[in-house]
């Protein structure tokens, strides 16, 4: 008689643990659980292509000469490779609106770009020279005239843009349509004596803070999240000290 129980007792407990896998199963397939997929810690490209290499160069040009990002607005560059005329060399020329860029390098394994680039317009004029290789640029020459190089939050806004979209190209895809930016600056930050910016557009937020003294490193945060999403989309942190921008963070997750 015992022995039949135990046996029963059994039976029972397999028939329940087994619905109990079903009944999860069945749940988890209602309800599945999604983990956004993309890139995390992704380095910045490095620019191989001369288009690439091109719009690096405004980048730079921008972080270095900070007046000048002030004169880049709807960058739209058309031209390309031209005939050269030398054997054994390359070189390409690009026009947007007021802007030209010349590139030229020689046909050989891993070549040093020399980059040209020139704006002209009323009083306004702009020439820089420099080369390129491995990711690294020299400037050679620059001249500005009527450019203000003072460095403004609004013009470290638009670098960190710049930025993404150079070095980060799967970005491009979320700035098309951009409405003006709205905010300012927000309090004095987490230390004391710092100064803090915040600014909005089109489901991009950049932050920006620095502590008061001269020529500061600037700390920015930018990440975007478009309406309806739960999570952010990219999200990316870096620091522009002295001209350079170090990136410490990028996350993609579409």
């Amino acid at each position: 008689m015992r022995k039949n129980l135990v046996i029963a007792t059994v039976v029972v407990l397999i028939f329940v643990i087994a619905g109990g896998i079903l009944a999860y199963t069945y749940l988890q397939n209602q309800n599945p659980t999604t983990t956004p997929t993309g890139e995390t810690n992704t380095p910045p490209a490095v620019p191989t292509t001369v288009d690439e290499i091109r719009d690096a160069a405004m980048v730079y040009l921008a972080a270095n000469h900070t007046g000048t990002i002030m004169v880049m607005d709807n960058l739209a560059w058309t031209g390309g490779r031209q005939e050269a005329g030398l054997v054994g060399a390359e070189n390409y020329v690009y026009t947007s609106g007021s802007w030209s860029c010349v590139i030229d390098y020689p046909v050989v394994l891993n070549p040093i770009y020399s980059v040209t680039l020139d704006y002209s317009k009323a009083d306004v004029a702009i020439r820089w020279i420099g080369s390129y290789q491995n990711g690294v640029f020299c400037e050679a020459n620059s001249t500005t005239n009527m450019i203000v190089s003072d460095l403004s939050e609004n013009g470290i806004r638009d670098l960190t843009m710049m930025f993404l979209k150079v070095y980060h190209n799967n970005t491009s895809a979320y700035m098309q349509n951009m409405l003006p930016w709205t905010g300012g600056q927000m309090d004095s930050g987490i230390m004391v004596g710092s100064i803090k910016y915040n600014y909005q557009s089109n489901g991009w937020n950049i932050t920006i803070q620095n502590p008061v003294v001269p020529n500061p490193p600037y700390t920015i945060t930018a990440v975007y999240m478009p309406s309806g999403m739960q999570h952010a989309m990219i999200t990316w942190e870096g620091i522009l000290d002295n001209g350079v921008i170090t990136q410490n963070s990028y996350a993609y997750k579409p």
